[in-house]
């Protein structure tokens, strides 16, 4: 071989390791003949579907196959019959250029799942196809389902405690009080991916169908997910990777889309491991958890709720309450790759999946390095000595203060051992940062790890960087991690997944899971798995006393924070500000007076802020959208080097009949800062 052919090899195989690295590799539609819909999204029973098409081209003729998938006799695309199995049917022209051909309505029953494809013939008797004969879904699909059903369980059927070995009916409004997920497979992929063929690699050795919001994803692979606990806990996690072009449109707890489509699906169980005593919290840790480092502004995984229910069986509600499609709580959580970067508005850069202080690149940027080098040059710089003016200039500092500051509040430990963030490379600002990953080791004290991280000496040894992070920690706490606004946090996302008083989705998942069979056989492990421990740590035996708990924590972990982490020099006096401005704080007349600076130090600079917050009320259920917290900015002052104790609001900088915070606060010589004043809360009047 000669050297330009050799070249031209290398430069080849390395752009196809770089996107097999990158793991998330863009959406993009794979071209069609046709475009093809039918109608409606998601049949129920008897209602016959309408198959159209609009070619791209002239066609003379259409024909339909579709193909029928029982409940319990699934077919996948390496069988034989996915082959063989087809009913022809012709299409008709409809007068526009396009053609239909409709199902009967005999055809659809509950549960099933019926593939089509269409083949066209053009004016020169050249055959074309829909779906395009590359794409990795040969075939349309979709899912007939009658609505979610009522469920029959008890927490301990043959149990000795009455109360828990007494079944109950969770409505329909409970069982679909969020949203389902659908994973069609055969029983044997299904309970050999999480329980009888444990393999600890990244290799998909399933498929099946999965089904979100009425729309099939066909073809998708799926395996268990996690690192040495994946087979622990027997109600374990799920990880669903989706075909190219076919990527999945999630939605958010409140039925918002997000802005980008997921290429993988990461489920966690909402199971905790049995040791650390607090099974029940149901995925709240993580799930506020990263509520807290977005809001804080530093960049994590979105998250949601999601009711899984795996179609491996003819039955969908067998009288074993532990078979059946019903598969319990999860929370579905957003992979760290290019889809994570474009949905959070970040440039494409390098990001990579630190594991035993090693990455594996899981985003590759064009113009960056493919070889690892630029990681394994911070790796190295940050076990050297460098100087505040490196530090500064790669890597961003502010951002990591927050992180920190977040990572102590919850007791985000679990990152010892090099583990559980991303480290990514900004190509804008030249920068590195930090991502975090994993966070359901948190919300105690007791969980596990030490929280040291590789940026933790050497930044903050540094007393610049030091009194820069307490500044960052002191404001955190001022504005988002106290009993007011964490708390209001926790009673949004707990709205979610439970009602008090009534039975949630929470109560089936512990009926399904508490005592289920896998939890003490030898696919799981004792110390993590184990029956009967849901609730242990509950002060009230019950999820709402690990919400409580949560609430608990957050007290004691703040004076905690107060009492031994900031604990820098003296910073200058609180400020203290009232309301001067036009009676009703109309828009057009808001303004506010501060007390004047007192403190050790001299004078440097203040600044002002206005934060909106939801409308206080008593949470009685799930909230329409995420709720607004006072650590989001609505206007900001900048930074002031002259005193003013009064300040002018800008008219157009807020609403009316919304409600706000406004604060101040001070810095002296030394660079500290005080603590925000404590908030005038007012509603927004309309101009006068």
């Amino acid at each position: 071989m000669n050297a330009g052919r050799r070249g031209l090899v290398v430069i080849l195989c390395s752009w196809l390791l770089a996107l097999t690295a990158c793991g998330a590799q863009k959406e993009a539609a794979v071209p069609a003949a046709m475009e093809v819909k039918h109608s409606p999204k998601q049949p129920r029973s008897g209602q016959a579907v309408t198959i159209s098409a609009i070619p791209k081209t002239p066609l003379t003729s259409v024909s339909l196959e579709y193909q029928i998938v029982e409940p319990g006799a699934y077919v996948a695309l390496k069988d034989s019959e996915y082959k063989s199995r087809w009913v022809p049917l012709r299409m008709q022209t409809n007068g526009n250029g396009g053609f239909s051909a409709e199902i009967p309505g005999v055809i659809q029953v509950h549960r099933r799942l019926v593939r089509y494809r269409l083949k066209g013939v053009e004016n020169g008797g050249q055959g074309v196809a829909a779906p395009a004969a590359n794409d990795p879904e040969p075939n349309f699909a979709y899912f007939v389902y009658d609505g979610i059903p009522s469920w029959k369980a008890a927490i301990q059927p043959g149990g000795g405690d009455e109360k828990k070995r007494q079944a109950v009916e969770f409505g329909n409004d409970v069982m679909g009080q969020v949203q389902s997920y659908f994973l069609l497979g055969k029983i044997k992929d299904v309970e050999n991916a999480t329980w009888y063929q444990q393999s600890f690699g990244k290799d998909y050795h399933y498929t099946g169908t999965f089904v979100a919001n009425g729309k099939v994803y066909d073809h998708v692979r799926f395996r268990a997910r996690g690192g040495v606990w994946r087979y622990a806990m027997g109600k374990n996690m799920w990880k669903i990777d989706f075909n190219k072009g076919h990527h999945l449109q999630a939605l958010n707890d409140y039925g918002q889309t997000y802005k980008t489509k997921w290429g993988k699906l990461n489920l966690r169980a909402c199971i905790q491991q049995g040791d650390y005593g607090r099974r029940g919290e149901q995925g709240m840790y993580e799930s506020v958890g990263f509520r807290l480092f977005n809001l804080a502004g530093v960049d994590a995984p979105r998250t949601h709720w999601i009711s899984l229910r795996i179609v491996d069986g003819k039955e969908e509600n067998p009288a074993d309450q532990y078979r059946g499609d019903f598969w319990g709580l999860y929370l579905a959580i957003e992979n760290e790759d290019g889809h994570f970067l474009e949905e959070h508005g970040l440039p494409e850069g390098n990001l990579f999946k630190m594991m035993n202080g090693q990455g594996e690149l899981s985003n590759h940027a064009d113009n960056q390095p493919e070889d690892g080098s630029d990681l394994r040059r911070l790796i190295n710089a940050y076990h050297g000595r460098q100087n505040d003016a490196w530090w500064r200039a790669n890597v961003d500092l502010p951002r990591y203060y927050s992180y920190r500051s977040i990572l102590e509040a919850i007791h985000h430990y679990d990152v010892v051992a090099g583990k559980n963030y991303d480290f990514y490379f900004n190509p804008e600002s030249a920068k590195w940062c930090v991502i975090p990953w994993d966070i359901d080791l948190s919300w105690g004290d007791h969980m596990y790890g030490n929280g040291v991280e590789p940026f933790q000496y050497p930044v903050l040894s540094r007393g610049p960087f030091r009194l820069e992070y307490e500044n960052r920690l002191r404001e955190i706490r001022d504005l988002l991690f106290n009993p007011d606004e964490t708390d209001r946090l926790i009673d949004e996302c707990a709205a979610i997944i439970a009602r008090p008083g009534q039975l949630s989705i929470v109560d089936a998942d512990r009926a399904k899971w508490d005592f289920h069979p896998i939890m003490r056989s030898r696919y799981a492990m004792g110390g993590k798995a184990g029956q009967g421990l849901f609730y242990q740590d509950s002060p009230t035996g019950d999820f709402t006393g690990m919400v409580r708990q949560m609430k608990e924590y957050v007290r004691r972990r703040a004076n905690y924070i107060d009492r031994s982490l900031l604990r820098d020099g003296p910073i200058p006096q609180t400020p203290v500000i009232t309301y001067a401005g036009i009676p009703g704080y109309p828009i057009n007349g808001l303004r506010f007076k501060t007390s004047n600076f007192a403190g050790a130090g001299s004078f440097a600079a203040m600044r002002w802020r206005i934060g909106e917050i939801d409308a206080p009320k008593e949470i009685r259920g799930k909230s329409s959208k995420p709720g607004r917290y006072e650590i989001t900015p609505v206007w900001e002052s900048a930074e002031l080097t002259e005193f003013r104790n009064d300040v002018a609001i800008p008219e157009d900088a807020l609403k009316p009949e919304h409600v706000y915070r406004a604060r101040a606060r001070v810095k002296d010589a030394t660079g500290r800062w005080s603590h925000w004043s404590p908030p005038v809360q007012f509603t927004a009047g309309a101009i006068q």
